[in-house]
């Protein structure tokens, strides 16, 4: 079970998808589940300017 609340709390590296299942597909058409996808690859990219990444 995800508890948003408490991985918050564990460290400011969340990104939380309202809906989305384990492979981060929504319902919707595909389109929606790149967008999100799209996120993903946002949030890895801050969180590895975040720690210094070479």
């Amino acid at each position: 079970m995800w508890d948003g609340a408490l991985a918050r709390r564990v460290t400011p590296h969340v990104l939380e998808i309202e809906g989305a299942d384990h492979g981060m597909y929504v319902p919707g058409p595909l389109s929606d589940s790149i967008a999100v996808l799209a996120r993903v690859a946002d949030a890895v990219d801050h969180f590895l300017a975040t720690i210094s990444w070479p």
